[in-house]
């Protein structure tokens, strides 16, 4: 009898995934099962999600996409309401979701699931993202180093928690690292493709309607530098800059420009009084980089610690394929494939002074270096399996010992993985919840660090060959547990979805909500902008007396819980209820009708 499938004779991997237009659909699935996942399980987290997505709501609900505001309702003048922090694009896409969609009513709040709604965008960004890094990838090098250069910059802690938060940095790195892929592949491949190159400026002009100037500063000033190392000011014109320059500002320019003048010229202002210009590129720009607003500060080693955290378990190999990268530099490269890794050499070490450099730091401003890092970590690796690339035993120790101390840290510290996408640090961490979390990375991060040690004890050859299997299968496993798992376990601690849900369970139709001395932005995504900031003791006293004879409802941070009770009299203590206890930051509290 003839076995109709026989195991031994099918055809290598290699020609079962990586033929025609298989690899990109891989990477698109590998991308979908990271992102996609219980993406609107929970909350929005406080403060940049549902500072943005009301922002996008307000823009539904005025109809004006043009000009942002900020705790503003229909019946409510714009005086001091506007939003002048960031570009509109990333509110553009949660906006979209929300007019198709909607977003709830005034009767039951912000409809189930609309987080899915807002977040899926961000989501196939990152996708994006991995899709930009792998056709890099397999362009100059080889379809290998493409797909695992996707699978790292997928896995990295830093990108797969951002990929699933409605925060601007993601569509930022995604198209502007995009359109840096676009020009260098219309531009450096053989053969020239100046349609590429300027489909590359576009992405590039819409990267500063994500965030801002960050993404094509840093394109910029790689390509600067990648010149002034080369001195092949002939390769300058295959970049197109005069069109490129025109159909860059073409895309980003029209927004910036309307809203700078109509903020002139109508006096529009955001809540600290400021217009568009002193607050979009004074505050948020200038002032960020040389002053310091928001954030930490600290010194060059900052962005060490969270490079670490945020790209384990691939840390040690980016950081090694970086300084090989600095001893094996070509100057003067002739082939395509050098000229990129000259580049993204250049990007990396470029993008990590740069942010550096500047005095606001938060952990994931150093997000826009990590695909220059997967694709350089990628190309070592597959040098590494195929004999072109030996590693001596000092810098194979060090690799290890550096997976196995950062696997330890995340272990006893997960607090670390939360603080690379949140905005306050000091922020009171859930540890018992956290535990289950705690084990599943241990678990998965142990066995690759025990991994690691065997392919040590191994014959040298063998390391190099299966070191990128191991690193890539507990990466894999780590990403599926904390996009999936841990990232959701955490969030009904930064979120006040459930608060509000138990709100609107409770309430009547008239039963109003305060905020008491907080204004964390969830609040008022959660209520539609009903809610009352009570910003002092007598706003407090006023509003109480004003709803006496309702049900008030309360939010307040617990460690603000004692002061509260002092402003209350005897008999609204009396009558106060401790409603909701499910996050760890806030208690919602309510208060009977006051009988006359």
């Amino acid at each position: 009898m003839t076995l109709m499938f026989n195991p031994w004779r099918m055809p290598p991997l290699r020609q079962i995934f990586f033929q025609g237009h298989r690899p990109w659909w891989l990477v698109v699935l590998l991308g979908a099962v990271l992102f996609l996942p219980r993406l609107g399980s929970e909350g929005l987290w406080d403060p940049w999600e549902p500072h943005y997505a009301e922002v996008a709501r307000e823009m539904v609900e005025s109809g004006n996409w043009l000009e942002p505001t900020w705790e503003r309702s229909s019946d409510q003048p714009t005086t001091r309401k506007y939003f002048f922090s960031k570009p509109p694009l990333s509110m553009w896409l949660m906006a979209l979701g929300m007019s198709l969609v909607g977003y709830g009513d005034a009767e039951h709040g912000i409809k189930s699931g609309l987080e899915w709604v807002i977040r899926f965008p961000f989501a196939l960004m990152a996708i994006f993202g991995m899709l930009a890094v792998f056709a890099l990838g397999r362009r100059f090098f080889d379809d290998e180093t493409g797909f695992l250069a996707a699978l790292i910059l997928g896995t990295s802690p830093m990108y797969f928690f951002i990929a699933r938060q409605a925060m601007t940095d993601m569509p930022m790195l995604a198209l502007g690292f995009g359109g840096t892929a676009l020009i260098l592949l219309g531009a450096f491949a053989e053969g020239e493709r100046p349609l590429l190159v300027y489909f590359g400026y576009a992405l590039l002009g819409l990267s500063v309607l994500a965030k801002g100037l960050g993404a094509v500063a840093l394109c910029g000033l790689a390509f600067l530098v990648f010149f002034l190392f080369t001195g092949d000011w002939k390769l300058l014109g295959r970049l197109r800059p005069i069109v490129g320059a025109a159909i860059f500002f073409l895309v980003a320019a029209p927004w910036f420009v309307y809203l700078s003048l109509a903020s002139w010229l109508r006096h529009l202002l955001d809540d600290e009084g400021k217009t568009f210009f002193q607050r979009f590129f004074l505050h948020d720009h200038l002032y960020r980089l040389g002053a310091g607003v928001h954030g930490d500060r600290g010194n060059f080693a900052y962005f060490i610690e969270q490079l670490g955290l945020g790209t384990h378990p691939w840390g040690p190999l980016m950081a090694w394929a970086t300084f090989d990268g600095a001893i094996t530099l070509d100057t003067r490269p002739e082939s395509g494939a050098r000229r990129v890794e000259l580049f993204l050499w250049i990007y990396a070490v470029g993008g990590f002074a740069l942010f550096a450099f500047s005095m606001t730091k938060f952990h994931h401003y150093i997000l826009p270096v990590l695909p220059a890092l997967a694709l350089l970590a990628a190309r070592l690796m597959v040098r590494m399996a195929g004999g072109e690339k030996n590693l001596s035993l000092p810098v194979v120790l060090l690799v290890v010992l550096g997976v196995a101390m950062i696997s330890r840290d995340l272990g006893l510290m997960p607090k670390g993985l939360v603080d690379l996408f949140v905005y306050n640090y000091s922020r009171p961490f859930p540890e018992k919840e956290a535990v289950p979390g705690q084990i599943g990375f241990s678990v998965i991060y142990g066995l690759t660090t025990l991994g690691l040690v065997f392919l040590f004890f191994s014959e040298r050859a063998v390391f190099c060959r299966w070191i990128s299997r191991v690193l890539g299968l507990g990466a894999f496993m780590g990403a599926l547990w904390g996009g999936i798992y841990f990232m959701n376990s955490m969030a009904p601690h930064w979120s006040q979805r459930r608060l509000f849900d138990t709100y609107y369970s409770q309430r009547s139709s008239q039963d109003p909500i305060g905020a008491y001395l907080m204004n964390w932005r969830g609040e008022t995504f959660y209520s539609l902008n009903t809610v009352t900031q009570l910003r002092s003791a007598d706003m407090l006293r006023r509003w109480l007396d004003e709803h006496s004879g309702k049900k008030r409802f309360l939010l307040v941070e617990q460690h603000r819980l004692a002061k509260l009770k002092e402003k209350l009299t005897p008999v609204e203590l009396q009558n106060m209820q401790i409603l909701d206890r499910s996050c760890n930051k806030f208690f919602l509290v309510s208060l009977e009708p006051s009988k006359s």
